[in-house]
């Protein structure tokens, strides 16, 4: 890829999509998915991540919060694999965080180069990763370092 990016490449927790999806204009959240969708923030996306989102997407209560119906989720699920940098994972170092099912997040961001942009960073502190020297980043702390945007809902 020879595109040129204004910010880093992520992975997005599925709860930064979810809120995204609801697509309040005063949410950083919905700019970075915005952002995604324009290609301006490069996402970095693993089978097992889209096949969360489209899952939680498709949720009976999440559908309502988002007002997204099914195939408007699957839309939109597939626009963010066509826009990807899909991901193999090759190696078998598997993070240690309290939930199993982020650790699949934590994989791709190791392995893609990039960070994990999520609301609920306690989800995501280990030991493990601070001797890599990776962190994740609220979507407020993304959007200020990288696009020098404030005062906006965190979520």
């Amino acid at each position: 890829m020879n595109e040129r990016y204004e910010a880093p490449p992520v992975v997005m927790d599925t709860n930064v999509l979810v809120a995204g999806a609801c697509r309040r204009e005063s949410s950083l959240a919905y700019q970075i998915l915005k952002k995604v969708l324009s290609k301006q923030i490069p996402l970095m996306l693993t089978e097992t991540i889209a096949l969360e989102y489209l899952e939680v997407l498709q949720r009976k209560p999440v559908m309502e919060l988002t007002r997204l119906g099914y195939e408007q989720s699957a839309d939109l699920v597939n626009e963010l694999i066509e826009l990807s940098r899909q991901i193999q994972l090759s190696f078998s170092w598997r993070p240690n965080l309290r939930d199993e099912s982020d650790n699949k997040f934590v994989e791709a961001a190791v392995f893609g180069r990039a960070m994990i942009l999520t609301c609920n960073i306690r989800d995501f502190q280990s030991p493990d990763l601070t001797r890599f020297g990776w962190q994740a980043m609220t979507p407020h702390e993304f959007m200020t370092r990288y696009f020098s945007i404030g005062g906006m809902e965190n979520g």
